[in-house]
C-alpha cells in the first residue's frame, strides 16, 4: 500500500489551478489586443510616411540629374498610390512614359492620404508642397518640402512624439 502523497511532494497542478492561469492569461491578452492593434497602425502610418519621405528625396535628387521639374502626384481610393513624374497629369496607377517612379500606398494596410498639395522638385533642387497621410485611427503625419528641397517629416499638433510637430 502506498502511503498519502504529502502537499510538499506533490507534482504538477491541478485542473483548478490550470484554469485559474488560464483566465488570467486570457483577462491579460484582452488588455492587451486594443494597444497592440494602436502601435500596428502607428507602425505602418510611420513606414509609409518614411517611404514616401524618401522617394521626395530621391525624386530632387532626379530632378537635379535630369536638369528639369519633376512633379509627385498622388491617387487616393483603392488604387491609393504616388509616383515621381514628368509632369502633373501623369497617373501613379498606370504605368506610362511620364512615370519615372511608383509607389503603392495600400501596401500600409489602413493608411490614406489627408491633405495634399501639388508638389515638385526644380532642377536647381529646389521644392515646394506637402504631403498628409492619417490612418484609421486618425494619427497624422505630414511631408513638407521645404524650399531648398528637403522634405521635413512632422506630425500635426505634436501628437507622434517621434517626430516634431507641424
Amino acid at each position: 500500500m502506498r502511503p498519502p502523497v504529502s502537499w510538499r511532494h506533490r507534482r504538477g497542478l491541478t485542473l483548478i489551478e490550470l484554469a485559474v492561469a488560464m483566465a488570467l492569461l486570457v483577462m491579460l491578452a484582452t488588455l492587451a489586443i486594443p494597444s497592440f492593434a494602436e502601435m500596428l497602425q502607428r507602425q505602418r502610418l510611420n513606414a509609409a510616411a518614411e517611404t514616401l519621405a524618401a522617394d521626395l528625396a530621391e525624386a530632387r535628387m532626379r530632378a537635379a540629374e535630369k536638369a528639369r521639374t519633376l512633379y509627385i502626384t498622388t491617387a487616393a481610393g483603392d488604387g491609393a498610390c504616388w509616383a515621381i513624374a514628368t509632369g502633373t497629369e501623369c497617373d501613379c496607377r498606370i504605368a506610362q512614359a511620364c512615370r519615372i517612379k511608383a509607389g503603392r500606398l495600400n501596401d500600409f494596410k489602413g493608411v490614406a492620404w489627408g491633405a495634399v498639395e501639388p508638389t515638385a522638385f526644380t532642377a536647381e533642387g529646389q521644392g515646394q508642397g506637402a504631403l498628409e497621410l492619417r490612418n484609421a485611427r486618425g494619427q497624422m503625419l505630414r511631408l513638407e518640402v521645404l524650399p531648398m528641397g528637403r522634405a521635413r517629416l512632422c506630425s500635426p499638433g505634436g501628437a507622434d512624439p517621434r517626430h516634431p510637430a507641424c
